[in-house]
């Protein structure tokens, strides 16, 4: 009988778990229109070896605003403005601009800053890990994604980690700090003016 009711209340507490997990992405979705906050990000190959680590600062606004600021190792800056992605690499002293439509997909961007009911482009399931964190993977329903899946996990304050595994095996793992949610975002963060000199690639229009 205590076998019994163990099991029984370890699939309930799974079950109430898996529900949070999606309960808290949806709300997310649906009633974060803004945030910011610091981030670290690894970088995993195939076998699982850390390729690389770094850092910075990540703004978010929806509908398809965001800046996405790396310090270290390298410096380099990414801004959707709603149009067009801009990369900005200034140890080549280079710019990169695609066009936001073309470029995003179902990109992790558009989990984060699309408006887009996310049952549209993934199929959402569970995951159960050690670690206290609700997670959900969201598997894109678009046959030539770039990702094969993609996981969120979110803590008693709100989101905390993203995880991407791309179809090489890749795996990229982006944790959140600092995050603040529908606080007020200057529109200047979400322009971006290539520094005079800057070689330009892509589309100026």
């Amino acid at each position: 009988m205590r076998t019994g009711l163990f099991i029984f209340l370890w699939c309930l507490q799974s079950i109430t778990m898996a529900a949070a997990g999606i309960d808290q992405l949806n709300q997310f979705h649906e009633q974060v229109k803004a945030f910011k906050a610091d981030f670290t990000q690894v970088l995993k190959d195939s076998s699982g070896n850390t390729v690389q680590e770094s850092s910075g600062k990540v703004w978010i606004q929806r509908p398809g605003l965001f800046r996405w600021e790396y310090n270290e190792p390298y410096p380099q800056v990414i801004v959707a403005d709603g149009r067009r992605i801009w990369i900005h690499d200034p140890e080549l002293d280079q710019v990169t601009i695609k066009r936001a439509d073309e470029t995003l997909g179902n990109a992790p961007a558009k989990i984060l800053s699309g408006k887009n009911p996310l049952t549209r482009d993934f199929i959402l399931n569970e995951i159960n890990r050690e670690d206290n964190l609700q997670w959900v993977t969201l598997t894109p329903k678009q046959e030539d994604s770039d990702f094969a899946a993609i996981a969120v996990a979110f803590d008693a304050t709100g989101l905390s980690q993203l995880e991407l595994k791309d179809n090489l095996g890749q795996l990229t793992l982006i944790s959140f700090q600092k995050l603040k949610t529908n606080s007020t975002i200057n529109s200047s963060i979400f322009h971006f003016t290539p520094p005079p000199g800057t070689d330009v690639i892509g589309d100026k229009q």
